[in-house]
């Protein structure tokens, strides 16, 4: 595994960060769109301010930035799925993914763990997710972090005409 460098920290995302987080993104996905779940073509018509309100959402929910040098090279968020009390024992993590040129060091780990930590500090019980596959490494991460899977959604996404499937994943808090 490749070493992070010194000046690696992670840190809560804002609205000021919108546009690193685009351009996170529009790398991510035209490396490969499967897990992103979105074509480039989409991606690259998402406004900022959308994701200026991703970034702002009201406490608990967060998303946490890895960088390096002050580049944004990965991010992992939480959000709760509803107000109501009877759904707040749950959260979902969305927003994973770290940059091409920076796998291999930990990054995802590191980012997901912040992000898994925040959720259970603000009293969830389960966080679940959605991997679009193929995606061993995401899911392998997963697993490692002591994730289960629970389900697939057959044909999740279709992306140029091909289908793929979600793998639906969930911890609980011990």
């Amino acid at each position: 595994m490749k070493r992070l460098p010194a000046d690696f920290q992670i840190r809560r995302l804002t609205a000021a960060d919108a546009e690193a987080f685009s351009v996170l993104r529009r790398k991510v996905t035209q490396a490969n769109p499967v897990p992103m779940g979105l074509a480039l073509d989409e991606e690259l018509g998402r406004p900022i301010q959308g994701f200026r309100d991703q970034l702002s959402y009201p406490d608990p929910n967060a998303a946490f930035g890895a960088f390096i040098g002050g580049e944004l090279i990965g991010s992992a968020a939480v959000a709760w799925p509803s107000k109501f009390p009877s759904s707040r024992h749950k959260t979902t993590l969305w927003g994973v993914f770290v940059a091409p040129e920076c796998r291999g060091m930990g990054v995802g780990r590191k980012v997901v763990a912040q992000a898994v930590d925040h959720a259970f500090e603000n009293g969830v019980r389960r966080i679940n997710l959605q991997v679009y596959v193929p995606n061993a490494e995401a899911i392998a991460l997963y697993l490692s972090m002591g994730f289960m899977e629970y389900g697939r959604e057959p044909e999740a996404i279709c992306l140029d005409g091909t289908f793929y499937d979600g793998v639906h994943m969930s911890l609980l808090r011990q």
